[in-house]
């Protein structure tokens, strides 16, 4: 595939001249060239040793031996042109190394916002290990629109849910400030124009569903995610779903949930300012879900049931404006999974 981003890599060329490195870190998939950038580095006659070794969902053992790596080969500057998965590796080698080296981050989906956030998502043998730290967030970031034109259909859907949960999840968040929430808003407001039209490969939506991404990274970066975060992961783990399929299940149960129980007036109105900011309710979440036919497999067995429900991770759900037990978890999940 052909990409117009003659642009995007002049600016790229741009800061590493600033930079100038002697070598560089190149984090990236086994596709690694497919943008271009590999090549500009070999333009410019700039050391570089690629890191490709690592899985979607990124495992500790495969950071340790990208950090192994980037010590050995005495690199002092960090690119990494991907989705999440590659920006998160990236910062997390700098944590790993204790190193005060700079990234420079391609992001190359609408989702994950990692560009511009403190948080890396890790596994351990599965389990999720994330690491947080505003030492890692990269000082530079190239938003190389163009490259949403190879994303797969299923990859625009389940990405751009990642963004709308953030958005909705910060703008919830018991740590949400008017910064955020306003990052949380345009978020939204891009995400309801653009979000239909990107699906439908128009490319004029390239461009604002990237910046979607990217203001609802900056909101979770100060607010941080809540509760349908915290519950998505075992499901992701269990079901084998994308992450942007399983928050947004548990997003629009969870949302469900609390219209049903709502304790305060104060949550009433955070939820009715929920939905018009967004433009949608739990049911209308629910039914786009559907559509898209990210409900097909919703079952469980009573032991993955018990693991879903015992690996929420509280501190997450301290995060969230109404408070759940144990037992709220287990309703939540019994209200969307058929467990057998």
């Amino acid at each position: 595939m052909k990409y117009d981003n003659e642009k995007f890599i002049s600016q790229f060329k741009d800061i590493i001249e600033k930079e100038n490195p002697k070598k560089i870190l190149f984090v990236a998939s086994n596709d690694h060239d497919r943008y271009g950038y590999r090549s500009a580095i070999d333009s410019m006659n700039i050391d570089c040793a690629a890191f490709s070794d690592f899985e979607s969902c990124p495992e500790v053992s495969s950071v340790k031996k990208g950090t192994e790596l980037f010590k050995n080969e005495n690199c002092d500057f960090i690119v990494t042109v991907g989705g999440g998965s590659a920006m998160d590796v990236a910062k997390a080698i700098k944590l790993f190394a204790e190193s005060d080296v700079n990234i420079l981050a391609v992001p190359t989906t609408a989702g994950t916002g990692a560009e511009v956030t403190r948080f890396a998502v890790l596994y351990n043998n599965g389990d999720k290990e994330s690491v947080s730290s505003y030492d890692i967030i990269p000082d530079y970031a190239v938003f190389d629109y163009s490259t949403l034109a190879s994303l797969p259909h299923y990859q625009r859907i389940v990405t751009g849910l990642d963004a709308f949960s953030h958005s909705i999840e910060a703008y919830w968040s018991l740590n949400a400030t008017d910064e955020s929430r306003e990052y949380s808003a345009e978020s939204l407001e891009l995400f309801n124009k653009w979000y239909s039209k990107y699906l439908d490969d128009d490319k004029a939506s390239y461009e604002p569903m990237m910046r979607c991404s990217e203001l609802a990274g900056k909101a979770i970066n100060i607010a941080r995610t809540a509760a349908p975060h915290a519950m998505s992961y075992k499901l992701h783990k269990l079901k084998g779903y994308s992450h942007g399929q399983a928050v947004a299940l548990c997003l629009a149960y969870i949302w469900q949930y609390m219209l049903e129980n709502c304790p305060t007036a104060e949550l009433e109105i955070l939820l009715a300012e929920t939905q018009i900011i967004s433009g949608f309710t739990p049911e209308s979440l629910s039914k786009m879900l559907k559509e898209f036919g990210l409900c097909d497999d919703l079952t469980l067995t009573k032991s993955q049931l018990e693991e879903c429900v015992s690996g929420v991770n509280i501190e997450r759900m301290s995060n969230h404006p109404m408070k759940f037990d144990y037992e709220d978890v287990e309703k939540i999940y019994r209200s969307f999974m058929n467990v057998q």
